[in-house]
């Protein structure tokens, strides 16, 4: 193809000089018509060159398509035999359970209603914005930060008002979205839930009440039981030794008398009638 280049440089050069020599009419002619001889010869061969070029250019695409789908196939056979070798490591159960045990267990509606994630409070605070915590008329002392659980809620919340948190961050996106965004680069996480329990108070304070009466009714039921326990006598060792003592012989001293009474009863039936009664 280089060749082909340098004779096509070289070509108009070639024809310049011999229009330098020529001065005859038909000799002018005779150098236009192998110009235009040349130019078709060239023209042919470079096509010839381009349809070269552009076969070779095919076959490498096939060439590089047909590697990439070998390829493609050896990495799926090895994917194949990689899953083949680990499921028969892996039972099949303990498989599943793994899988099933990476999911978060499923919230039931019931514990959703108890905690106060109802419909109208998540049409609520879908409306709340940045700036609604931010611009909040709420005075807030500055504290330091409290721990937090494993759900990076603050355990200075009380029993149902964390549980709540957590169930909001987990079912209502809105929620997540703006903690995320304001805590801890724009206020504390104490701020923001004090100011969020200020704002649906009117949507869960029921809930929350219900709640709490129920925990203190259970603390009294425990309580009582644990009072009943008290109250009741523990015996010692020698105590309940003598007390199965004399349930022994309570139960020895029956036995004789029920012996007694049926040895006479059984007398009387042996002598015939028994001892005639005179008046």
């Amino acid at each position: 193809m280089e060749d082909f280049w340098k004779r096509g440089k070289s070509f108009p050069e070639e024809t310049a000089k011999k229009s330098q020599t020529l001065t005859m009419p038909n000799k002018i002619a005779d150098l236009v018509a192998e110009t235009a001889k040349k130019s078709k010869e060239l023209a042919l061969e470079a096509s010839k060159k381009a349809d070269e070029l552009a076969l070779e250019a095919s076959k490498k695409a096939d060439e590089l398509r047909v590697a990439a789908l070998k390829q493609a196939d050896q990495i799926q056979r090895q994917s194949q035999s990689l899953s083949k070798s680990i499921s028969d490591i892996i039972p099949p159960q303990l498989s599943s359970l793994s899988i099933a045990s990476s999911d978060p267990p499923p919230i039931s509606d019931s514990e959703l209603r108890k905690f106060g994630l109802t419909d109208d409070l998540r049409d609520f605070v879908g409306n709340f914005t940045s700036s609604t915590f931010q611009s909040f008329p709420f005075p807030v002392q500055d504290e330091p930060e409290a721990t937090t659980t494993g759900t990076n809620v603050r355990k200075d919340l009380n029993e149902w008002q964390e549980r709540h948190a957590t169930l909001v961050l987990t079912t209502v996106k809105e929620i997540k979205k703006l903690r995320y965004e304001l805590c801890p680069r724009l206020m504390k996480e104490r701020k923001f839930w004090r100011i969020y329990f200020t704002l649906v108070s009117t949507h869960v304070g029921s809930y929350e009440q219900q709640y709490m009466e129920e925990v203190k009714q259970r603390a009294k039921q425990e309580e009582a039981k644990v009072d009943e326990l008290k109250q009741t006598p523990v015996l010692t060792t020698e105590q309940s030794e003598t007390s199965l003592k004399s349930k022994t012989s309570n139960a020895s001293a029956e036995q004789d008398l029920d012996t007694f009474l049926l040895g006479d009863f059984d007398d009387s039936d042996a002598g015939g009638g028994g001892t005639d009664i005179k008046y």
